[in-house]
């Protein structure tokens, strides 16, 4: 028998508390929408849909992932470009239609948003944040990944191959990047507090199948740096980190990144299924909360019986530390370092009770507070 809600489970392993039981984070937004027979570009395009397909999503099937808002495209919006949003056929997240840098010029006509209020996406992330909040659960908001969001901001390709022939400008844009995200997260600070926000940070451009460590480290280490640092000043108190694709050449500089900050805050890595579960538990396990890696196209294109074995067999392969996991999603598990939950099924159905709240909607639902 449950003994709490979900935000309520969800809240404390984030907080490195002792759950009930082992939570289950899918990570799953789209697929919320194919739920509530909403169009996928509502859960972009309005925050206030977004939040109700998600919420009633985990209300469905008793999972733990409270509502999010972000997409990998972030950060041309912000600057006064122009995206749209996937109600096409075959469209799967927000892209960019007008960049707002298509020559180096255009950087420095670039201004940054102020603190003082949201822009672009982050407006429709307020909305939903809004909600989450005042149902006692996180508001969970993008805040990176710097180089990622530079990358969209320009033109992809001249992004890159700037960071060759005009570095000088490439950091210009960088920095200006790196500021908008800062002062959007202090919006969010200043309109909730820091204890009820978490930061959710990634992005694919830093993969090492598109630029090498070397690269990393000159480019996006620096960005990545500063932003996480204000976070810290912010003591904002977890931090949700994907770094997307294959990025094991650039794990010591995540390492640095932790150690530079006193491993202080609790940061949750969902690495991609390139990264072996073992290797993210032996360089974060200690201080931070781990995410598994089952490989997403499994989750579309296998039985529920086969994707369960593929968590059961991460769970056999994790290193004995006496620390429990449980599914953190399409990417794979969770685990807490300090954290003694029983052992439990990686994936669970809805409570029988729960189905006709979900059908009901919002309407007449108690406040959830953690």
């Amino acid at each position: 028998m449950d003994k709490m809600t979900p935000p309520e489970r969800f809240q404390a392993v984030l907080m490195g508390e002792k759950p009930d039981r082992v939570p289950v984070i899918p990570f799953i937004l789209g697929f919320c929408t194919k739920i509530v027979g909403m169009p996928l570009g509502d859960l972009y395009a309005d925050g206030n849909k977004s939040f109700e397909a998600q919420f009633m999503s985990m209300r469905l099937y008793g999972y733990e992932q409270t509502p999010m808002y972000g997409y990998a495209s972030c950060g041309p919006w912000e600057f006064g470009g122009k995206i749209g949003f996937p109600y096409g056929e075959g469209h799967s997240a927000p892209y960019v239609i007008e960049h707002p840098v298509n020559e180096i010029g255009d950087i420095d006509k670039l201004e940054v948003p102020d603190s003082d209020k949201p822009v672009g996406g982050f407006v429709e992330a307020q909305k939903l944040c809004d909600r989450c909040v005042e149902m006692g659960m996180p508001g969970i908001f993008q805040g990176g990944s710097v180089f990622t969001a530079a990358a969209v901001v320009a033109d992809t390709t001249k992004f890159l191959k700037w960071m060759k022939t005009e570095p000088k400008s490439a950091h210009a844009l960088l920095d200006k990047v790196s500021q908008m995200f800062i002062n959007q997260i202090e919006y969010f600070v200043n309109r909730y507090g820091a204890d009820k926000c978490v930061v959710f940070d990634g992005g694919p451009v830093e993969a090492n199948t598109v630029i090498s460590p070397q690269k990393f480290e000159e480019f996006a280490f620096p960005y990545m740096m500063k932003v996480h640092k204000k976070i810290r000043e912010f003591d904002i108190p977890v931090t949700l980190m994907h770094p997307c694709a294959d990025q094991n050449l650039n794990i010591p500089y995540y390492i640095k990144m932790r150690e530079s900050l006193n491993w202080k805050g609790i940061y949750a890595w969902i690495f991609g299924p390139e990264t072996p579960l073992k290797t993210q538990i032996e360089k974060f396990g200690t201080h931070d909360i781990i995410g598994g890696n089952v490989d997403p196209p499994s989750i579309q294109t296998k039985s529920y019986q086969e994707v369960v074995q593929l968590c059961k067999e991460l769970k056999l392969n994790e290193p004995d530390s006496g620390n429990p996991s449980g599914l953190s999603g399409p990417e794979g598990q969770e685990k807490h370092p300090t954290t003694d939950a029983p052992k439990g099924q990686c994936l669970r159905g809805a409570a029988p009770e729960q189905h006709p709240e979900a059908r009901k909607g919002l309407k007449g639902r108690k406040r959830c507070t953690p």
